[in-house]
């Protein structure tokens, strides 16, 4: 059984090298860490039925073409690898469509990463997402799944429960900071200067 683990994992290794995509772009396809791709890839973790045929689905083949790599016959594939290769982060089919549509779901989840003091590129370091995932994911191009949430909120170091405090308040939070900024950016330099004693006594 070991064994089939570690050749399954090799082989969907080498699918995944002849698409030319990475773990990470694999992992947000499929709504997983990356180092869980590494697990399956590497035999460590065994892979069910359902979830062999979610990989091949993303990859743009057919069990028999997955059947074909296995067995060491690589010709069909790489055809098929040039012809059709698996959609990443910005045209995959966890992306809604080419319309953004905002929620409360990715306002509570942009209003945690500002609160942590994360830039975009370090909350997909600690989510193990691509930074362009991320920005699809406030940009409300991507559905979000409950699980593919627990998994941000927690990669942030927050509880489920901030993360619901957030999705119900009135106005997000990164609402109210661009709105602050917003006015500041708008004050004459007499304004400013008057506000800024007062703003002073809030810094930590």
């Amino acid at each position: 059984m070991q064994e089939d683990m570690k050749l399954i994992g090799f082989t969907l290794k080498k699918i995944r090298e002849l698409k030319g995509v990475s773990r990470k772009q694999v992992g947000v396809m499929l709504g997983l860490n990356y180092k869980t791709i590494e697990k399956y890839e590497n035999g460590r973790a065994s892979i069910s039925e359902s979830k062999l045929q979610q990989f091949l689905k993303i990859y743009g083949l057919s069990y028999e073409e997955f059947c074909n790599c296995r067995d060491g016959k690589l010709n069909n594939l790489i055809n098929a690898a040039t012809q059709r290769r698996p959609k990443i982060i910005e045209q995959n089919s966890l992306r809604r469509s080419y319309k953004r549509i905002i929620s409360k779901e990715t306002k509570a989840l942009k209003s945690l990463r500002i609160l942590k003091g994360l830039s975009q590129y370090k909350a997909s370091i600690a989510c193990g997402y691509s930074k362009s995932a991320i920005g699809h994911i406030e940009n409300g191009r991507i559905e979000l799944s409950r699980k593919r949430i627990c998994h941000i909120v927690d990669s942030y170091g927050y509880t489920i429960e901030d993360f619901n405090r957030h999705l119900n308040s009135e106005t997000p939070y990164s609402e109210i900071q661009n709105e602050c900024i917003e006015i500041l950016k708008s004050l004459s330099e007499k304004k400013l200067k008057a506000v800024h004693p007062l703003l002073s006594t809030f810094k930590n």
